[in-house]
């Protein structure tokens, strides 16, 4: 399933960056200078495609759960390092995430790809990145029907990284573990994988 652009979201946003067009003009800068026409239409795309309608967003996440296939397989799943964006809720600044998930099957696995979309889906919203982790250990472990499920995330928010004079890029991370990957051995096998840079 394909998220659409939510026409009425996307009026508000266009409206929205015309009103710092002009804030930005009220601190000298030519607002009239050819690189700023249709910045604020641009600019209102950019910042949709990084808060999906949630309405479609939970369609999506039910369909893709919907199609599992069977397997034998009961071992660790693990899919490392998926770079997801999302938003500040506090500043509403882009966030910059590098998110590894794990699962443990009972009877039927996701498919690959699908791990990514999920992963990406859920970030794209204005959430704290430590609800987000919570969110996607939850739908692993309780939506998917898992064993057990583990999320490291790894996020650079440009709110820290970009402001201030004490602007610099340190990154923050989050954890989350439920079920059999609570148990010490397995997460810390994968916290192992997680954390190993190919």
């Amino acid at each position: 399933m394909t998220i659409a652009n939510n026409p009425k979201a996307l009026a508000l946003f266009e409206t929205a960056y015309e009103t710092l067009l002009s804030g930005m003009s009220e601190l000298g800068f030519n607002i009239t200078d050819a690189n700023f026409d249709g910045t604020a239409k641009r600019a209102a795309k950019g910042f949709h495609a990084l808060v999906l309608d949630q309405s479609q967003t939970s369609v999506a996440i039910d369909e893709m759960l919907a199609t599992c296939f069977p397997a034998k397989f009961r071992d660790m799943v693990v899919s490392k390092h998926n770079v997801a964006f999302g938003l500040c809720p506090h500043h509403l600044l882009p966030v910059i995430y590098k998110i590894s998930v794990a699962y443990l099957p009972q009877q039927r696995v996701i498919g690959l790809s699908k791990i990514s979309r999920l992963v990406r889906m859920l970030a794209r919203a204005p959430v704290l990145q430590e609800d987000l982790t919570e969110d996607l250990a939850n739908l692993f472990h309780t939506r998917l029907a898992s064993d057990g499920s583990a999320v490291f995330v790894e996020g650079m928010h440009l709110c820290m990284a970009a402001r201030g004079v004490g602007a610099h890029e340190a990154r923050l991370s989050t954890t989350a573990v439920r079920g059999k990957l609570a148990e010490p051995a397995l997460r810390q096998e994968f916290m192992k994988l997680a954390t190993t840079v190919p």
